[in-house]
């Protein structure tokens, strides 16, 4: 073992310490550390100026409308761009088309910064404009690196390379709020797009960097988009895989609808401060710039120290039911004590399971069931299903305040009720995923 380790190069034989690699493979995953670290700090230090942005230009129901609309163009754009990713993935250079997408994004945060320097109302569209960007960029970067590796390497390297994402998140949102005061918004945006343009200049290096024997001999191929309306219907006659989207769409509506709610108190205690203008701006701006910032931490330390040895402790069917559970402690405890402090530090620890152990979990339930239904499950539910949710929440924002004249208190009790009915679900899927689970056992 001593010879092999002599062979390592100094930040291979570093990097062994908390990961199994192989030769060779030491500046690659670094390199892709660096990149999703960069990736990520860039769409933090946004997200924090973010919601102050359209919280100061409108209100809550506005930004929860634009939430809606934002689902309801994903729903349009993916479909669109699996196709347009098809046709540039079949370059010998994976890095390409994610150097592209990148670098069209980097040029619209400095349209961004000169519309807001000139003093134009971006919120709303900015806001809607950041969450497609997420979930364009974030996916783009992982099917990057499905690219670039072999399944072996992949296993082994992703987990690594997870940790400078959740590293970068948090170092953006710890960053976001005194540079605020330091350069403002345009003087954020600005920067974020020069930590994009970086990230797309290194995602072509990290390509290059990859060993012959740890790269992916599978070309990229992208499901056809075209049938989505067949394969909604398809997930109506599986039972395991209704009940998932199910709970997709409930955990992505309370934890919306969550949102919305912290939005409204941050709202009304600025209010109460009587802040107006930058001040209000400013508050807000440090507020939510905390608040991430703790999300991130806990996620991150969620993400090191407990996900990796979750399946282990109480397996995967038993982990889908820590969210909910969470979800309706957290609401029922509100409802009885509908303080300001306390949604905070309620959606601090949604938030940061969600992050970690709910995602990790969702992708696991997916592994005891057929190819077909893990294109089925990971194509329609994640596409459609996720965005669903996000169209509902908004609705129900819209018709309980325009017919019914439902307050934070309304919308809290509902989202009680949901978390309850979440859990009922998810124990549903544990049985099915243990009964799949004999099942495979049984075949071996």
């Amino acid at each position: 073992m001593g010879n092999i380790k002599g062979k390592y190069s100094w930040l291979e034989s570093q990097l062994t310490r908390v990961v199994k690699i192989r030769m060779g493979e030491g500046k690659s995953i670094a390199l892709h550390f660096v990149t999703l670290f960069i990736l990520m700090f860039s769409y933090y230090l946004l997200k924090v100026i973010r919601d102050p942005l359209i919280l100061s230009e409108s209100t809550a129901e506005v930004k929860s409308y634009s939430t809606s609309v934002q689902a309801c163009l994903l729903l349009v754009l993916l479909p669109l761009f699996s196709k347009l990713y098809f046709t540039f993935s079949q370059h010998s250079d994976h890095s390409r088309f994610i150097r592209v997408v990148m670098l069209f994004f980097s040029t619209n945060l400095l349209l961004f910064a000169l519309l807001y320097f000139l003093g134009l109302a971006i919120g709303i569209v900015f806001y809607i404009w950041l969450g497609i960007f997420s979930v364009v960029v974030v996916a783009l970067y992982w099917a990057f690196c499905a690219d670039c590796y072999s399944t072996d390497a992949g296993s082994r390297l992703f987990i690594f390379i997870a940790v400078g994402g959740a590293i970068g998140a948090w170092v953006g949102s710890q960053c976001a709020g005194w540079s605020y005061q330091l350069i403002g918004v345009s003087g954020i945006m600005g920067l974020s797009s020069v930590l994009l343009m970086t990230a797309a200049i290194l995602t072509g290096v990290c390509y290059q960097s990859v060993p012959s024997r740890s790269k992916s001999r599978t070309p990229a191929v992208i499901a056809n988009q075209d049938n989505w309306r067949l394969a909604i219907l398809k997930i109506f006659k599986k039972p395991y895989l209704l009940l998932i989207a199910t709970f997709i769409i409930l955990i992505n509506f309370i934890n919306s609808m969550g949102e919305y709610i912290l939005a409204k108190f941050v709202v009304d205690f600025a209010m109460e401060l009587e802040l107006a203008g930058e001040d209000k701006q400013l508050y807000m701006t440090e507020f939510y710039a905390d608040y991430i910032a703790w999300i991130t931490l806990f996620g991150l330390i969620l993400q090191i120290f407990v996900v990796v040895k979750l399946f282990k402790w109480v397996g995967v069917g038993a982990s889908i039911l820590i969210l909910p559970i969470i979800m309706m402690f957290n609401y029922t405890f509100v409802l009885y004590i509908p303080m300001f402090s306390v949604i905070k530090w309620t959606l601090v620890a949604e938030n940061s399971v969600n992050y970690s152990i709910q995602n990790t979990t969702r992708h696991a339930l997916f592994l005891p069931i057929s190819r077909e239904d893990k294109y089925i499950g990971k194509n329609v539910i994640e596409g459609f299903f996720y965005r669903f949710g996000d169209m509902l929440y908004g609705g129900v924002v819209a018709i309980g305040i325009t017919f019914y004249g439902v307050d934070k208190m309304g919308f809290i009790m509902l989202n009680a009720m949901l978390a309850f009915c979440c859990t009922i679900v998810a124990f549903k899927i544990r049985n099915h995923y243990r009964n799949l689970e004999d099942e495979m056992d049984s075949l071996k």
